[in-house]
This record gives C-alpha cells, sequence and structure tokens, in this order.
C-alpha cells in the first residue's frame, strides 16, 4: 500500500483529479446517477490514467527488473473505488435508479479500462526512448478514434471500443442494460489487452528478449485486426455494408435513387417509396439550388426493432450525408424520409469531412431539414413556432443557434423553433445566404446583422400568425421532458419495454411488477397506461379507472394528460358511465390537444347519439370498421373517414372495395370534411389512383379557415399533380432486383 502514497509515480495525484472530476459528474445530468453514462466517463479517464501510472511506474525500474503486474493492478484499484464510493454515497443520499444495474454497468464498462490503459501504456513505454507519455496520448487518441473510423465509414450509429467500451446511438433510444453481448465484449478486452501486457512485461527486463515479444505483440495484434475485422459483423459488435445489403436484399433503382429494403416489405409500398424519393428530390434540388452527381442511397427497414439491431437506431431515422446515404423504417418513413434526404442534400454545401454545418451546430444541421420540409405532424411550423411561443414554449433562437441548448429543450421543440427559423432566413436573405451560414456557423459575417436583432424579427413574425387560446395543443407537443432531465431514463426506460414486452405476452403479474417499481421513481405515463391495461385484463375496470383519475392531475398540461383523458373516456365506456365518458370526449374534441385525439373524440360523440359507443369501444377491428361503414351509408361522416381509412388498412381491405363504400358525393364545407378529403386523396395516391388523388387534393383547399394545415393540403396537391404527371414513367423506368 505504500506504493499509493508515493509521489513519484503519480497515482495520488491521479486520484485526487479522479475524485475532483466525480464530485463534478454526481452534480451533472445523467451522470449523477449510478449508471451507463457514468460509468463511461469514469472508463474513458480511468484508461488514460491508467496508462500514465503504468508508464511512471516502468521508469522506476532502472535496475531492468519486470513489473509487479499483481502491484499494478492493485494500486490501480484505487481508480476503480473512487468513482464507486463517490457514485454510492451520492447515491445513498439522493436514491438509487437501480443498484444492480449500476453496479453491472461499472463492472462492464469501467473495470476493464484499467487493463486496456496500462497495456497502452506500457506499449507506449516499450516502443519509445522518451515523450512516452506523448507516444502514450497519441496511441489512445488512435485507438479511440477506430470508433470515428467505424462512424465514418461503415453504416451503423452504434459503437463498441476497447476505451469507452459501448455507446448505443443516438440519444433518441433511451433504454440501456448490459447484455451478453456487451459483456462478451469487454471479456475479449481484458483477455487480448492483459495477454499483451503479460508479454512486453516479460520482455522489458531484457532487450534481445523485447525483440522477439514485439514481433510477438504485432503478430498479436495484426491476427486480432484481422480476426475482429471478419467476426465482428457476425457477432454484431459492427456493421458493414456487405452484412446490410444481406439483410437488406431487395434493391430498386431510380433515377436519382437506390433502395436497398427488407425483403418482406410489399413491393409496392417500395414502389410508392421510390416515388416520394423522386418527388422529393424534385422538391429540394429546386428549393436549395442543389443537383447530385451520383444516386441516393436509402436503406428501409421492416421495421425499428430490425432498424435497432443493424443500425443501432431504433426511434430515429438518420442521414448520413457524408456517405449520402439515409436509413428508416417503414413504420416511420412517412414522417421522416424527406427530413433525412434532406440532410443528404445539405451535405452538398455542408463543412468538413463529415459535410454537415459548421461547428457540428445541431440547430443548424436539424433547422436546415426541418425548413426544406416545412410540415410537423401536419402542421405548417411556423404555426406551431408561434403556439410555441404565445403559450409558456419560449426558446431564445440566439442561444439555440450559438451552443448546444438544442439537446437541453424537448426534441420537439428545438426541430420547431429551428426548422421555422431557418425558413425565416430563407424567406427574408435567400437560400444561398443560408447555405454560406450553414458552411460558417458566424451569422454576423453571414448576414451582417447581430443574430438577436434578427430574432426581434422573427418573434414579431410569430406573432403576426392568429394562434389564440391553443394551450392545449402547446401543452401537447411541448410538455415534455428533455433526457437530461428525465428521473433514471435508461432505467425506466428499459423496464417499460420489458413490462410491455410481458403484456404482450399476456405475462401480467411479472409486468405489473415491473411497473409498480418504475412508479415507485417516478409517475410514469407508460407505467400508468400499462396497468391500466393489466387492471382492465384482470377484470378490474374501476381499478384501472381510478389509477388513471390518481394520476390524472400529475400530467396536468403535459403532453401525456390528453392521451389519459381519451384512455379513461374509453375506460369509462366500458364501466357503462357514459355520461362521465362523454364529458372527458367534449373536453377533447373543444380544447383540440391534437388532430388525432380530435378526431377520435368526435367520432366516439357521434357513436353516443347513436347508442353504437358500446359496440364500437369493446369490438374489434372489424367489428368497428363495419360499424362505421353503416354511419356512412345514408350521408357521408367526414370525421370517421380518416379513421375508416386506417382500420381498412389494417385489415388488408381492397382499395376498390373500400371505396365502393363511400358511394355518396364528396361536399367540402367545413374542417372535418376538408380533412376527410385530403386524408382520402393520400390514400389514393398510395394505391396508384392518381386522377382521382389529385381531384380530392383539389377539393380538400376549398375550406382554407383550418390553422396550419393548408400548406400541407397544399403540399398535398402539387405532390398529387406530381404523381399524375410522372408516376407512371418512373415505374415503367423502375429497376427491381433480389440479390
Amino acid at each position: 500500500m505504500k506504493n499509493i502514497f508515493k509521489w513519484k509515480n503519480f497515482l495520488i495525484v491521479y486520484a485526487a483529479l479522479l475524485l475532483v472530476l466525480n464530485l463534478i459528474l454526481i452534480t451533472l445530468p445523467l451522470t449523477n446517477v449510478f449508471g451507463y453514462e457514468f460509468s463511461t466517463v469514469n472508463a474513458i479517464v480511468i484508461s488514460f490514467l491508467s496508462g500514465l501510472y503504468v508508464i511512471s511506474s516502468s521508469k522506476e525500474k532502472v535496475d531492468g527488473s519486470k513489473l509487479n503486474a499483481l502491484a499494478i493492478f492493485k494500486n490501480l484499484s484505487l481508480l476503480l473505488l473512487i468513482p464507486f464510493a463517490v457514485s454510492i454515497i451520492n447515491s445513498i443520499f439522493t436514491g438509487f435508479c437501480s443498484f444492480w444495474d449500476g453496479l453491472l454497468f461499472y463492472i462492464v464498462l469501467t473495470f476493464p479500462s484499467i487493463a486496456v490503459g496500462s497495456t497502452l501504456g506500457i506499449i507506449s513505454f516499450a516502443i519509445a526512448s522518451r515523450l512516452r507519455r506523448l507516444v502514450f496520448i497519441l496511441l489512445f487518441i488512435a485507438v479511440s478514434l477506430i470508433a470515428l473510423f467505424e462512424i465514418y465509414f461503415n453504416p451503423q450509429v452504434y459503437l463498441y471500443n476497447p476505451i469507452f467500451g459501448y455507446f448505443p446511438g443516438t440519444i433518441y433510444d433511451e433504454g440501456l442494460s448490459v447484455d451478453f453481448k456487451l459483456f462478451f465484449y469487454r471479456l475479449l478486452n481484458i483477455f487480448f489487452f492483459l495477454g499483451v501486457f503479460g508479454i512486453l512485461n516479460n520482455a522489458l527486463r531484457n532487450k534481445k528478449v523485447i525483440l522477439v515479444a514485439w514481433r510477438r505483440v504485432i503478430y498479436s495484434l495484426v491476427v486480432a485486426a484481422v480476426f475482429y475485422l471478419f467476426v465482428s459483423p457476425m457477432w454484431g459488435y459492427s456493421t458493414t455494408f456487405s452484412k446490410l445489403n444481406s439483410e437488406l436484399s431487395t434493391k430498386i433503382e431510380t433515377k436519382h435513387f437506390i433502395i436497398f429494403a427488407d425483403k418482406r416489405i410489399e413491393k409496392d409500398d417500395l414502389k410508392f417509396i421510390a416515388l416520394n424519393q423522386e418527388y422529393f428530390y424534385k422538391k429540394l434540388s429546386k428549393f436549395l439550388t442543389v443537383e447530385f452527381g451520383e444516386k441516393i442511397n436509402s436503406f428501409i427497414f421492416k421495421s425499428s426493432d430490425q432498424k435497432k439491431e443493424l443500425f443501432g437506431s431504433g426511434n430515429a431515422d438518420v442521414a448520413k450525408p457524408w456517405q449520402n446515404r439515409v436509413y428508416v423504417s417503414m413504420d416511420s418513413w412517412e414522417s421522416s424520409l424527406e427530413h433525412e434526404i434532406a440532410h443528404c442534400f445539405a451535405g452538398k454545401f455542408g463543412w468538413g469531412i463529415f459535410k454537415v454545418a459548421a461547428d457540428f451546430n445541431p440547430a443548424l444541421i436539424e433547422g436546415v431539414a426541418e425548413a426544406c420540409d416545412g410540415i410537423y405532424d401536419e402542421m405548417n411550423i411556423h404555426f406551431l413556432a408561434s403556439i410555441a411561443h404565445k403559450n409558456s414554449f419560449k426558446v431564445s433562437v440566439a442561444n439555440l443557434f450559438s451552443s448546444f441548448s438544442f439537446f437541453g429543450n424537448v426534441s420537439g421543440l428545438s426541430y420547431i423553433y429551428s426548422g421555422s427559423y431557418v425558413q425565416f432566413l430563407i424567406e427574408k436573405f435567400g437560400v444561398e445566404k443560408v447555405k454560406q451560414y450553414y458552411r460558417s456557423n458566424n451569422f454576423k459575417q453571414t448576414f451582417e446583422i447581430d443574430i438577436t436583432e434578427v430574432e426581434i424579427e422573427y418573434f414579431e413574425f410569430l406573432n403576426s400568425f392568429s394562434v389564440k387560446d391553443w394551450q392545449a395543443k402547446a401543452n401537447y407537443y411541448f410538455g415534455r421532458q428533455s433526457l437530461i432531465q428525465k428521473v433514471c431514463p435508461r432505467y425506466i426506460s428499459d423496464r417499460i419495454a420489458d413490462a410491455w414486452y410481458l403484456i404482450n405476452q399476456k405475462n401480467y403479474e411479472d409486468a405489473e411488477q415491473l411497473l409498480n417499481e418504475v412508479l415507485e421513481k417516478t409517475d410514469n405515463y407508460s407505467a400508468i397506461v400499462g396497468l391500466s391495461v393489466i387492471y382492465e385484463n384482470y377484470d378490474s375496470l374501476n381499478s384501472a379507472i381510478r389509477i388513471l383519475e390518481e394520476k390524472l392531475e400529475i400530467f396536468k398540461n403535459t403532453s401525456y394528460e390528453y392521451n389519459l383523458i381519451f384512455r379513461l373516456a374509453d375506460l369509462l365506456v366500458k364501466a357503462g358511465r357514459f355520461e362521465e365518458a362523454k364529458v372527458n370526449f367534449e373536453t377533447l374534441k373543444n380544447s383540440k390537444p391534437n388532430l388525432r385525439l380530435e378526431l377520435l373524440a368526435q367520432l366516439r360523440l357521434i357513436l353516443m347519439k347513436e347508442e353504437k359507443i358500446s359496440d364500437y369501444v369493446f369490438g374489434s377491428d372489424y367489428d368497428k370498421y363495419f360499424l362505421l361503414k353503416e354511419l356512412n351509408l345514408i350521408q357521408h361522416n367526414y370525421s370517421s373517414i380518416p379513421i375508416m381509412i386506417n382500420l381498412s388498412e389494417r385489415l388488408n381491405e381492397n382499395y376498390k372495395l373500400f371505396l365502393s363504400n363511400l358511394i355518396n358525393k364528396f361536399e367540402v364545407k367545413d374542417f372535418y370534411s376538408s380533412y376527410a378529403a385530403l386524408k382520402l386523396s393520400q390514400y389514393m395516391l398510395q394505391n396508384f389512383d392518381y386522377l382521382n388523388a389529385r381531384k380530392l387534393a383539389g377539393l380538400s383547399l376549398r375550406y382554407k379557415n383550418d390553422n396550419g394545415l393548408v400548406e400541407y393540403k397544399k403540399e398535398n396537391f402539387r405532390k398529387a399533380e406530381w404523381f399524375h404527371k410522372n408516376a407512371g414513367r418512373i415505374l415503367d423506368e423502375l429497376k427491381i432486383s433480389n440479390d
């Protein structure tokens, strides 16, 4: 133990630095809990300090004797003990998310760091006679940059690396726990790095032997690198394009795109995606005045789960503009594909090797893509930004575009303000100026005016929109917490996913236990809804209703309030408490938090008048569809038609058979009839009925007083018109193959 306190090898200094760092970490979001982020940061730091310590200890061995490896690692255990002790003591006072989850992360991610760092340290000592610390730093950076190499050249966004262990990808997949794959990877790290350490340590005392040792080390490194290169994709530690192409084996080629898709996806769906891509190309090239010399590759996954497994991001679709590739899944492409393709277009005037906004400014990166689309959840982004600005969700765009505060807000809020502001800049200064700003990230130099002055003009512009009494809509879209604001986000999200899997497997007892564990930590919306589902399946409607009523006040003025009201109202119908249900449905209809909820509530109020609400709420999808067909026999009930379309798709009903149910003439007189015409137009377009799609798209435009949807309807008409003129030719030229 006396070696620990020797100043010559700096261990006590490193320990003090590590203590200070961890006292800071427990005050920061995410690292303030004993979990993934805390363990990852310490893995990086301890790897670095371990290497420096081994170099210092090796220099003391002037007699040529080898290092006492056991003593080295025993002393370095102090570095492992300090973060552990700091976080545990902090958690005793502030609360654990999960001690066992945190311990697993710490053992699997942080413990191997002393083996990795020590080995890099002894390699640096062996190959250099002077400036060994500089050599170590360069070697440490080189090993870390293997991750950058994989991100740059491979499709994946997840990373496995000896220095930090594992990075899951985007911030939008919150759930994370230690699995066997990660455990085995770190086990391989330990065996490999300790093996190299042992070879070099045994050789250091003899200059002749060290040459032989170097041959062994180099041989080991080459063999390990080649072995890892081949087995890594098979074991799931990396995803190469050959691996991805083998999984996404259907290939479709158009004039400007090459699609790689899962073979289980219907060909008609892929043709529709191909047509949309060509339309987006035409729209974006005109908007940004950019042309491509090469084709954009798009990878279409069957589901977000498949995308998570192969690519690393389940909840977020992603573009890599430096690769000229986009990665989307079938369950989300309609809302994200244009946005991701816009990133590739922006790459043509992007900065650096990653072809993004200068200095990796996230507000500029996402703002340009959002401005190109201009629509968020069917509404104009200026309209939504105005709602946010006028209803207690104000954001300083000067701060948003000059710092990384983009990630400190709810993601939707940052995306909408960024997109709206960039679109405002394009309208005011022109697209070429904005492209120059994208390349430089220097607002004043580009526009010759301070960003705070333009911010004042922008807020005046937002104030010009007529969006009175939209607090409910503002709460729905922006009343959430960002990742760094949530309580135990990794633990909670992981347990919620497990619980819903158990619910789907009808294992209600274990699911209930998990959800109650979550609710002991925080009032989580998904956990509350999950419990209500369990109680309903236990035939305990009163218990399901009670938990929603008890928790509803907690979620007041948040995005979750309105979904809970809707869920509660349906349960009240099932319990025969119709008047109470009616009050809740009327609340949703009148407050209009979201168009989907408004339509669902409006339809249920109509069914109440028809005395068919119980049949509908208790019924299967087929029962619901049959009831809605009956509702539209004499005259159209326009609020029901978008829901009928969704049910028809879920039931895989023939398109022409569906149209035969709509025998009455469409008349657009109000919002509901206009929106029904819009959704029917989109459904026709999806079924390659271009003429009727254009007709209904034009019909939907007859009603213009619809609060933010006008631009969306105009865009749908432009698309329908373009499809009518170009789709036939594009489909004739389409090349489809299955590898």
